[in-house]
């Protein structure tokens, strides 16, 4: 089994949303690179992430967060949230991202 844990980026920051509304966001961390740093810390190799303004706006803008944990740790980072073309999927894979989670592009 592997666990995957995850850090849903709105406005640089880790949140969590309330049934997945944006009004009710609960801020869990306002350093999600050091957040990383202890997830990798806790012995975790994978990490997953999720651009929600990315996700709402249909164009991911937290990806200067996700390049610094990747340069901050050696996790391998997944992510999603508004990756809409091959353009924007080769710009985050340049960043330093190891696999591309698409949804609705995919349909």
């Amino acid at each position: 089994m592997i666990l995957l844990p995850a850090i849903d980026l709105y406005d640089g920051k880790g949140v969590r949303l309330y049934k997945g509304r944006y009004e009710e966001m609960t801020v869990y961390t306002e350093d999600p690179v050091s957040t990383a740093k202890e997830i990798e810390a806790s012995g975790a190799s994978w990490l997953h992430v999720v651009d929600l303004e990315g996700a709402r706006d249909g164009t991911p803008v937290n990806l200067p967060v996700v390049q610094a944990i990747a340069e901050a740790t050696s996790l391998s980072i997944e992510m999603g949230g508004g990756i809409r073309s091959l353009e924007t999927i080769e710009t985050i894979l340049k960043a330093g991202v190891k696999r591309v989670i698409l949804g609705t592009k995919a349909l």
